[in-house]
């Protein structure tokens, strides 16, 4: 799947990719991916053409475009600093990561500005191929909170109930949110509100972060460039300084990537890291039983 239309155009980084099933797009398997300053939809489709394949049994899929979903910098530029330094003097827009969550059918984009935008993926008619944004919200902070330590978004995760959102910020804090809609009939609005600040002190980037453990999701793990996967009370009210636990310390490398998988009343979670540069080549991945 290229992102890109020309073959001399500069290569866009992957940072998203999830698979989803919308009740925008009743009974159709989608592919969601990021590439630069949007989100893009693609369908799954069983390829019936004759496959070279020698397996006859082999089963081939085909990706056609639904959509893409196109971000811009936000007109009020008083609500969020545009976050640029020295790798984007230009303040160029990046989606960092992306996350959908299917109970609410909405969708969360974490961009290099700092913000967090909430969309949502209910279909309209529009033209093939056509960009389109369906902003609910915008999550930020003040630019002053961010002090010089950055505030670009480097992760976005949902819990399962689609009510709370924990935003992961480049300067080592997680921010948790919860969102609920107010008003009545056809004035309904989604209203974000902050409900902690999670600062493990460092400054560092964290990557990533996912609720678990019980119907409730009662924790929340988050993992970074330090090689640590900290466990923090989901639930958590105000700032908090320290985790619960550090889990995981491996601080020879980071930590890029981590999963969760329950079979009954049993929680295990797959970790993987990398050298510094990206280079994951020898280095092991771990499974842990929580």
């Amino acid at each position: 799947l290229n992102h890109f239309v020309e073959d001399d155009e500069e290569r866009p980084q992957i940072y998203a990719l999830q698979f989803i099933q919308s009740p925008s797009y009743p009974n159709i398997d989608i592919m969601l991916t990021s590439a630069h300053d949007s989100v893009y939809l693609w369908t799954i489709e069983n390829n019936n053409e004759e496959s070279s394949s020698e397996s006859p049994n082999a089963r081939q899929k085909k990706f056609l475009s639904l959509s893409s979903i196109q971000f811009s910098h936000l007109d009020d530029a008083s609500q969020t600093y545009q976050f640029g330094g020295p790798r984007n003097p230009e303040n160029e827009l990046y989606v960092f990561d992306a996350s959908y969550s299917e109970s609410n059918d909405l969708l969360a984009a974490a961009l290099s500005d700092g913000t967090c935008r909430v969309l949502s993926l209910a279909a309209s008619n529009v033209d093939e191929d056509e960009s389109i944004q369906r902003e609910q919200c915008v999550l930020s902070l003040p630019p002053g909170y961010f002090g010089g330590r950055g505030g670009h978004l480097t992760a976005v995760e949902w819990d399962s109930s689609g009510t709370r959102l924990a935003t992961c910020i480049a300067s080592g804090r997680v921010i948790l949110w919860y969102l609920q809609n107010v008003g009545t009939g056809n004035s309904i609005s989604l209203r974000p509100s902050v409900v902690s600040i999670l600062d493990g002190g460092s400054g560092r980037q964290v990557f990533g972060a996912k609720y678990c453990c019980g119907k409730n999701e009662d924790l929340l793990l988050t993992w970074g460039i330090e090689g640590k996967v900290s466990v923090w009370d989901s639930y958590s009210v105000g700032e908090v300084m320290s985790p619960i636990c550090t889990l995981i310390s491996h601080t020879e490398y980071p930590i890029f990537a981590l999963d969760v998988t329950q079979t009954g009343a049993k929680q295990s979670i797959a970790v993987g890291g990398g050298k510094e540069g990206g280079l994951f080549l020898g280095v092991p991945a771990y499974l842990y039983d929580i």
